[in-house]
């Protein structure tokens, strides 16, 4: 991928390169760190690589690249927080970007929506984004960009694969919290599919007296109980091995009961002041969700 006269640190390059070369970029993606400026010209030297034609890509004369460039090209649609002392970005905007994506692109192969200074959205803002990084069309691309990851929900963050221009205000805890919290989900589903009452109970411990974790964790979870349901349907699903596995070892019903026990737990986990106690009623909750 060629970056033109855009100074980034190699890592990051080398990522992206890879990504874009190969075609497996994400379909959603996060830009974090770095300066508002540098965050949009990336953002739009992204969505020139992904649509150029020619090789290397970017190439940055083609009509293509001068189109994006400008801000005209038809299918590269900007969005950005309002003007002003706190940038907004409402939830109608995000609707109606939501409404844009089903339609059909003029002329690329899909359309790429970039919304600059993500964090203007708010929790409505953001669960209406939710739905179309859930499932978007085929002919949807997506570009955040926003000083750091901290301004997302984590269902947000699960669904985009970020990539950091440079080190953000709080962003080493951020991915360490985030990293503990997706490492539990995954031993609590490993341990899920063996059926073994034993090892579920020993794949929560991780998250004993650690309230916030638990909380991302059982958000994680959630989302791959979803993701296990889609897969039973949809062969083409972006879905991990162990959600693939899961969707083979369990009934759709199971599934769904699981879903549910956590989408209460998460509604009681600020009630209940031992967290030792939202562990264990974890473990045995899910195990009762199992048909023996």
């Amino acid at each position: 991928m060629n970056f033109g006269k855009l100074q980034l640190n190699e890592e990051v390059k080398k990522k992206l390169s890879s990504a874009v070369d190969s075609g497996t970029l994400s379909h959603a993606i996060l830009l974090t760190g770095g300066t508002e400026k540098e965050r949009k010209e990336l953002s739009l030297l992204l969505s020139q690589a992904l649509l150029c034609e020619n090789s290397p890509t970017p190439c940055l004369k083609c009509n293509i690249c001068k189109k994006i460039k400008s801000g005209i090209h038809p299918d590269v649609i900007i969005t950005e927080g309002e003007a002003g002392k706190q940038r907004s970005i409402k939830i109608d905007t995000i609707r109606d970007i939501r409404s844009r994506a089903y339609i059909m692109p003029n002329e690329a192969p899909f359309q790429i929506f970039i919304i600059l200074e993500a964090s203007g959205m708010g929790e409505e803002a953001q669960n209406a984004l939710l739905k179309i990084l859930e499932e978007p069309p085929a002919t949807a691309r997506f570009i955040l960009a926003s000083r750091s990851r901290d301004d997302f929900r984590q269902t947000i963050l699960s669904r985009v694969t970020p990539f950091a221009i440079s080190e953000d205000s709080g962003q080493a805890a951020g991915e360490k919290e985030n990293s503990k919290a997706s490492k539990a989900a995954e031993d609590i589903f490993s341990a899920l599919i063996t059926k073994n009452e034993a090892k579920i109970m020993l794949s929560t411990g991780a998250l004993e007296k650690d309230k916030k974790n638990y909380k991302l964790a059982l958000e994680r979870m959630i989302l791959m109980f979803r993701n296990s349901i889609v897969s039973k349907y949809r062969t083409d699903s972006e879905v991990s091995i162990t959600e693939k596995k899961f969707s083979d070892v369990f009934s759709e019903k199971e599934i769904i009961n699981m879903q549910n026990v956590l989408k209460t737990l998460l509604s009681d986990a600020d009630k209940n002041a031992n967290d030792n106690l939202l562990v264990t009623r974890l473990a045995i909750e899910l195990v009762a969700c199992i048909d023996r």
